[in-house]
């Protein structure tokens, strides 16, 4: 990354990615007989992952000082964080990737929401949900907004 002249972020992997860990996450909610709604979620998931997609062709194509594009990739990796933290483990804070509550070290991915529906505690799981999503539409517009300012 420290010779790269953009950052190479792959946001548009990245978004399909969670668009499918939703996916998952919803198969096992119903197996688990919670009823949730994830409909925030999923929008901002497609709408990070349309972001994404569209940030990879300014990432390939990038402008002649890339500092701001940067930036912006940074930001938009930090906005998927939730001040709050996870429940039970607010020292870790990242709303797509944590280690598991019962893992050790292995990864989880959307934790809280994952964790939630293990549980099985569906307002844990929906109030996950919600920060899921926002987090998602943070990340999203720093991108969108990116992408406008590489098209200029």
């Amino acid at each position: 990354m420290a010779d790269a002249d953009v950052l190479p972020y792959d946001y548009q992997l990245y978004g399909k990615e969670i668009v499918g860990y939703l996916e998952a996450a919803q198969k096992q909610a119903t197996t688990k007989n919670l009823t949730l709604d994830f409909t925030a979620a999923q929008a901002a998931a497609s709408r990070f992952a349309a972001a994404g997609a569209a940030i990879r062709a300014a990432q390939s194509a990038p402008p002649s000082n890339p500092a701001a594009l940067n930036q912006s990739l940074r930001e938009a990796e930090g906005a998927l964080l939730n001040p709050e933290g996870l429940p039970k483990r607010s020292w870790y804070k990242h709303t797509i990737y944590a280690p598991g509550e019962f893992t050790g070290y292995a990864a989880v991915v959307i934790p809280g929401v994952n964790e939630g529906i293990d549980a099985p505690d569906a307002p844990r799981a929906q109030s996950q949900l919600a920060a899921l999503a926002a987090a998602l539409n943070r990340s999203a517009a720093i991108l969108e907004s990116a992408n406008k300012e590489a098209a200029k």
